[in-house]
């Protein structure tokens, strides 16, 4: 009897999720796409945006259809674009404006396409960086 009452005080923490920083997340067992999304959020603001991309592109590859699909491709171009890899950002902006009309970030969105258009004319132009290599090597 003891067991059954652990497994459903452990079911129960499941269920409800935490952290170290005592933000709850939306951990969710039946939802595995939750889970990559909240591992996507904490690796983006840590920094790490390679995790990052990893659990983005993993919701927007298996799980297109789940309700976090829609903040997660935008969160996918941005670590793109935090990561000056302004070839793949662009595409996935414009994959999000095409596929999320009326999302409340569609206007933040057609931003960064018209900022990232016009760093990618420079470029072709030779005023500017580089658009696909952060370090700068050609």
């Amino acid at each position: 009897m003891k067991r059954l009452g652990l497994t459903i005080a452990l079911f129960a923490v499941a269920l409800t999720g935490c952290s170290k920083s005592g933000k709850t997340f939306r951990v969710d067992i039946f939802n595995p796409a939750a889970q990559l999304y909240d591992e996507g959020m904490s690796a983006y603001r840590n920094g790490d945006l390679a995790s990052a991309i990893r659990a983005f592109s993993d919701i927007v590859n298996y799980y297109p259809n789940n309700d976090l699909a829609d903040e997660a491709m935008f969160m996918l171009a941005s670590c793109y674009y935090q990561e000056r890899n302004y070839v793949n950002a662009l595409a996935y902006y414009k994959l999000f404006v095409h596929r999320y009309p009326n999302h409340k970030r569609y206007n933040e969105a057609i931003a960064r396409i018209k900022q990232i258009e016009k760093i990618l004319k420079e470029d072709e132009n030779g005023s500017s960086g580089n658009n696909n290599n952060p370090s700068g090597n050609r």
